[in-house]
């Protein structure tokens, strides 16, 4: 009887396995997942997915300063970032600067040098990346005028698993130490009185020219399809959401201020023109320049949600307080 149960059970076994409910099938379905990789050098980090295309790659050259992600990309590939265009070659996919620092320009570069009058070097880097493919970075940048630094920042971005997914996060931690008594400023904007231009710095979006139909919306339920330059009211977030060209498929990119940033909620500048240009940023000095002492800090968080499709106002809001 013991034989007979044996070769019943091997039997079981062999159908089991011919319906693909082995590990042939397990196997199957493993191959099947995105073969993610990372690309590392000295200048930038990189994720590719399995058709060895970047998803996301952060750029930190020294010699060229200001970190900044290019490409960008949604979790189906979509790119959502443009990289130095010729209307604004300082413009640089989704990056972080300063307008003007004690009177001197960190934000326009010298079209020669690629840099700014004022420098915001990385000094070093140190990564971390895990095994869900999500990411660590921590940097030091000096901001430094003729060679003396005025601030040293540490800024950590956490970059979220973009598998099984469509969308992902990036966090921005950042902590100013001010060396020298210090003024961030800059152009006063035009809802003060000032120019139309001004009222930009600080964390900056420039969307790729890939999109169209974009729409801007915010917390408060401002809704946007039409050119603009300024905007300046008090928001939680603005989200951007367009079409992708030559498709029928919608992207989007969220910048959410954090409630524990000083002057919470920042004003949202916009910059937008139809067929042109897209950018937008929480302007921390919108409503005014901000003076720091030597030996203060400044603390700053910003989450960005890279997503797929479009987002309502109640599914952006669960992002509110990361």
């Amino acid at each position: 009887m013991k034989f007979y149960s044996y070769v019943f059970q091997l039997g079981i076994l062999f159908v089991l396995s011919s319906c693909g409910f082995g590990s042939a099938g397990s196997d199957s379905k493993k191959n099947d997942q995105p073969a993610w990789n990372w690309v590392q050098t000295d200048k930038s980090l990189s994720l590719l997915n399995d058709e060895n295309r970047v998803l996301w790659k952060l750029n930190f050259d020294s010699e060229q300063d200001k970190p900044y992600f290019h490409p960008l990309r949604t979790p189906k590939g979509y790119n959502l970032t443009l990289e130095r265009p010729k209307d604004h070659p300082w413009h640089r996919g989704l990056w972080f600067s300063w307008k003007d620092i004690n009177g001197v320009n960190y934000w326009e570069e010298d079209p020669d040098k690629g840099v700014a009058e004022g420098r915001s070097i990385v000094k070093s880097v140190s990564i971390d990346k895990y095994k869900n493919f999500s990411a660590k970075i921590t940097l030091h940048i000096a901001y430094e005028e003729k060679g003396i630094a005025l601030i040293e920042e540490e800024r950590v971005v956490e970059i979220g698993s973009p598998q099984n997914t469509e969308d992902y996060t990036i966090k921005f931690h950042q902590r100013f130490e001010i060396l020298e008594d210090i003024r961030l400023y800059l152009e006063k904007p035009a809802k003060h009185g000032g120019v139309e231009w001004g009222g930009y710095a600080g964390l900056s979006f420039r969307a790729s020219d890939s999109l169209e139909d974009h729409q801007f919306t915010t917390s408060s339920g401002w809704v946007n399809n039409d050119d603009i330059t300024g905007y300046g009211e008090k928001e939680r977030w603005m989200d951007m959401t367009a079409k992708v060209m030559g498709s029928e498929d919608y992207v989007g990119l969220t910048i959410f201020d954090s409630p524990d940033n000083p002057r919470f909620p920042s004003p949202y500048y916009v910059w937008f023109a139809k067929g042109e240009h897209a950018f937008f940023t929480p302007s921390i000095l919108f409503d005014g320049p901000m003076d720091l002492n030597k030996g203060e800090s400044l603390l700053l968080n910003y989450l960005v949600l890279v997503h797929d499709g479009k987002r309502s106002n109640e599914q952006l809001r669960r992002f509110e307080n990361f």
